[in-house]
């Protein structure tokens, strides 16, 4: 252990009292050679604020307050900030730009607080300290000068815009989108930086998407050693290299996906035994073929996962494998890791085994003409092995979902976008996404899949990658209780459990607070994420919940399938339990990361397109319903998905924001509005760079209208 690990332990050991930095050099035994290193090291730590130091030189341990006071600056649009505490635990805290002291957007800072917190609003504080600046590239448009030039950031997340000097320009011309990378913070005046790459002029075919694609650190190419390493990849499966594996070629097999899908990472076949199904979900073996510590599997795990942004997608992995190789194409020999579940008529799985495998899958299925056949009872297939095992298929999915919705498991009512895009970015329309038998019956087998997976480890008590979800905190719960009792709703117990949160659900169902209520609910949950240690899957009502079923667009599934393999060879006892821990320590921080970034990035496309599409119908009128109220405006959400906002705070009315209802009242003619009414508005204005639409709210012609 190294002096800086060392001096860490001792400080923060239950039974440590402060002691001097000389009774530490003393403590420590160091020799006079390396007494002045050892000072440094201790003054580093207490500089990084990983211990304190006193006014009488005593070494201190940080409080949790200490703790709770440090963290990451995320900032708004409006120029304003949060801070987001180390501590989980610690709710965040608003940061006005006049305390921001020159903080930018995920600098990791020290903060006080200078207001504490009041009901429905946050703590208030400002930056102290900034401890460490955020050295990720930043996107924007560059605005040309003679001699120099400046980087307007796309996001709003720099106090001040970035200096350019005519040398660090890469050649880049005016009103053309940059990528570029500060070098120095002055004390005073605007950050320096230079341009790393040139997107192209804003008005350039996708170079919007681009923009935001490369705001998020994301990729869109793989390195030239990566596509190296990928010509080499086999193209066909060599049946006589496979003795290890066992052969469920003859099992009738199929995928169902969406039409426009080209990676097949799931399969599955069924039969019955009696009145137990005996399911195989069939995942595509990409671990055959990605290596560890390979270029592939290096790239791979950088980018986490893959980012679907409707025309573009930034794949996990080159094309040569999730489209090829690893995808599980109809009437082609594949390698798969195939659990077998015995499920009984409760839905619970009495038996599993687990199969190095190879399949051929039937039948290519596509969900839209599932969904025909299951939903809406249409004559779509003539093959009868097809139809008896769809039955089958289906009839197992309704007991599992049963199982799942009896343990209290949360089935959110969220509409989802469709976003028809071209290949060159035009949008063709918005309407909301279907959901029929056919997806929630894969998604419902998946969810098995993964619990029995999960349960595997659990039970050996043997280190792997977990998908959890934690308890919400307490006093969010407290808050949404609060809500739904001014609602009308009587919610009791200070504790809320899983079943409780949907039996909620099922009481609004149908209601005018139905949306309210949903979004309240997600407000008040925590956000799952990947850990190397058990913890429950709140959302699920599940106690162990890992992800196995994707592979192909999941760097985590990957870490999982080559444990799932190491146990199926036996190879438990040559790892070291201690040091995989560390690593899927390590793994899971990084691809809860790489997760949030791929979403985030993909709700800005979103936005993108929808300002893209609603940018024709400035002028015109449309029906909607208010989806969220706050003490500025009225967000509006139309019957496409695409919502606005009515800016009430810039109106001529006097409108007045009633808080502990989230709703508000037009002072003028006493008017009163709340989330899930129906309003009419008109789309006044589209901003494709804040990716904004502006709606006025037509009251009047509402009356008529309706």
């Amino acid at each position: 252990m190294n002096f800086k690990d060392l001096i860490i332990n001792i400080v923060n050991d239950k039974n440590y009292k402060p002691m001097t930095i000389d009774e530490m050099l003393r403590y420590l035994d160091c020799d006079k050679y390396i007494k002045k290193d050892v000072k440094k090291i201790i003054k580093k730590l207490a500089k990084e604020n990983e211990i304190k130091i006193s006014s009488k030189n005593k070494i201190h341990p940080l409080s949790n307050d200490d703790k709770s006071l440090m963290g990451e600056i995320s900032l708004a649009q409006g120029g304003y900030g949060f801070f987001i505490s180390d501590n989980n635990e610690y709710m965040d805290v608003f940061i006005s730009q006049n305390n921001l002291n020159s903080a930018n957007d995920k600098d990791r800072v020290k903060i006080e607080i200078i207001k504490e917190k009041e009901y429905g609003k946050n703590a208030e504080g400002k930056v102290v300290e900034i401890l460490q600046r955020n050295t990720s590239q930043i996107v924007g448009l560059y605005k040309k000068n003679k001699g120099f030039g400046f980087v307007i950031s796309d996001k709003d997340n720099l106090s001040s815009d970035i200096y350019i000097d005519e040398k660090f320009s890469k050649k880049a011309k005016n009103n053309d989108k940059v990528v570029c990378e500060i070098i120095k913070y002055p004390k005073n005046g605007s950050p320096e930086g230079r341009i790393v790459e040139v997107l192209g002029n804003k008005n350039d075919f996708n170079v919007d998407v681009l923009s935001i694609i490369r705001s998020y650190g994301l990729k869109d190419n793989f390195s030239k050693k990566t596509k190296k390493e990928a010509i080499f990849i086999e193209k066909e499966v060599d049946i006589s290299k496979q003795n290890d594996r066992k052969d469920l070629r003859d099992l009738f097999t199929v995928t169902i996906d969406g039409r426009d899908s080209k990676d097949f990472d799931d399969a599955i076949s069924i039969e019955k035994d009696e009145e137990d199904f005996i399911l195989y979900v069939h995942i595509a073996d990409v671990s055959h073929y990605v290596k560890e510590n390979s270029e592939i599997d290096k790239e791979a795990y950088q980018r986490g996962n893959s980012t679907y942004l409707y025309n573009i997608v930034l794949p996990m992995l080159p094309e040569e494998l999730s489209n090829g190789i690893c995808s599980l194409n109809p009437n082609e020999n594949r390698l798969a890791l195939s659990l077998k579940m015995r499920i009984n008529k409760l839905g619970k799985v009495v038996d599993y085994k687990i199969y190095k495998s190879i399949i051929k899958s039937n039948y290519r299925l596509v969900y839209d003409d599932v969904n025909d056949y299951l939903d809406n009872k249409e004559k779509v297939y003539d093959d009868e092995i097809l139809i008896e095992k769809l039955e089958l298929f289906d009839n197992l999915y309704k007991i599992l979902k049963n199982k799942r919705e009896k343990r209290g498991a949360i089935d959110f009512n969220f509409t989802e976008s469709q976003i028809d895009v071209n290949e060159k970015g035009d949008v063709l329309n918005i309407s909301i996404f279907e959901r029929g038998s056919a997806n929630k019956m894969i998604e419902e087998f998946m969810l098995v899949s993964n619990e029995t997976i999960a349960s595997l480890f659990a039970y050996m008590d043997f280190p792997s990658l977990y998908r959890i979800h934690e308890k919400p905190k307490d006093e969010k719960v407290e808050s949404f209780k609060n809500i739904l009792n001014t609602l009308g709703y009587n919610i009791k117990g200070k504790e809320l459990h899983p079943k409780d949160f949907q039996e909620i659900l099922k009481e609004v169902s149908g209601k005018d607070d139905e949306s309210l209520v949903n979004m309240l609910m997600l407000r008040t949950m925590r956000k799952a994420k990947y850990a190397n240690y058990r913890d429950i899957h709140f959302g699920l009502a599940t106690k162990y919940y890992t992800h196995f079923t994707a592979p192909i667009r999941r760097y985590p599934d990957l870490i999982v399938h080559r444990l799932v393999k190491d146990f199926v060879d036996n190879k438990f006892e040559n790892i070291s339990q201690s040091s995989l821990e560390k690593q899927l320590a390590k793994n899971s921080e990084h691809l809860s990361i790489t997760e949030r970034n791929s979403e985030e990035c993909e709700r800005d496309v979103e936005d993108l397109y929808k300002c893209k599409y609603m940018k024709k119908y400035i002028g015109e009128k449309f029906q909607g319903i208010i989806s969220t109220i706050t003490d500025f405006g009225i967000f509006i959400e139309l019957e496409n998905t695409v919502e606005g906002c009515f800016m009430y705070k810039f109106s001529d009315d006097h409108f007045e924001y009633i808080e502990q209802k989230l709703s508000c009242v037009n002072r003028d003619n006493n008017k009163r509005y709340k989330i899930g009414q129906k309003v009419l508005i008109e789309v006044k204005n589209v901003d494709l760079e804040k990716r904004n639409i502006d709606f006025d709210l037509l009251e009047e012609e509402f009356e008529n209208f309706s």
